[in-house]
């Protein structure tokens, strides 16, 4: 084989190998994003559950619905620099944000629902939102 040829094989190479790294890359990042977002919705389901049996404060439950409310809008903030190399990436990212933004929608709700009317209403919003977000989790972690 000439030299020329070894060269453009090792090129040809390290740019498969830099896109399939990019890719993992990109989804390790889709994966750590939803899997906060998967925690704060169930740290707030929880919360609100421990509250409507009195087993906690509404102090203490504002406070952690406040808290999951940032993580969630961490987890958010975190998908804006995710690389897109394929559609595929780009779908991924795009159902993750959409899984995300439910979620902090879910979570801001119920955060305002128990501090201007001391309880909240139901939590369905947060479990479809969970749901939402662990779907995509799968289908990401199936992926890898």
């Amino acid at each position: 084989m000439r030299p020329s040829g070894c060269v453009a094989g090792l090129i040809i190479s390290l740019g498969l190998l830099c896109g399939c790294s990019q890719q993992a890359a990109a989804t390790e990042d889709l994966i750590h994003a939803l899997s906060d977002a998967h925690s704060a919705i169930a740290s707030s389901v929880l919360a609100i559950e421990l509250y409507d049996q009195k087993r906690t404060t509404r102090a203490v439950t504002e406070t952690l619905l406040g808290d999951m409310a940032e993580q969630m809008v961490d987890a958010e903030r975190a998908l804006e620099p995710v690389s897109i190399a394929s559609e595929q990436t780009q779908a991924d990212r795009d159902a993750a944000l959409a899984a995300v933004q439910a979620g902090v929608a879910a979570v801001l709700t119920s955060r305002d629902q128990l501090e201007q009317q001391g309880a909240v209403d139901n939590t369905a919003a947060l479990e479809s939102a969970g749901q939402q977000v662990d779907a995509v989790l799968s289908q990401l972690r199936g992926g890898q």
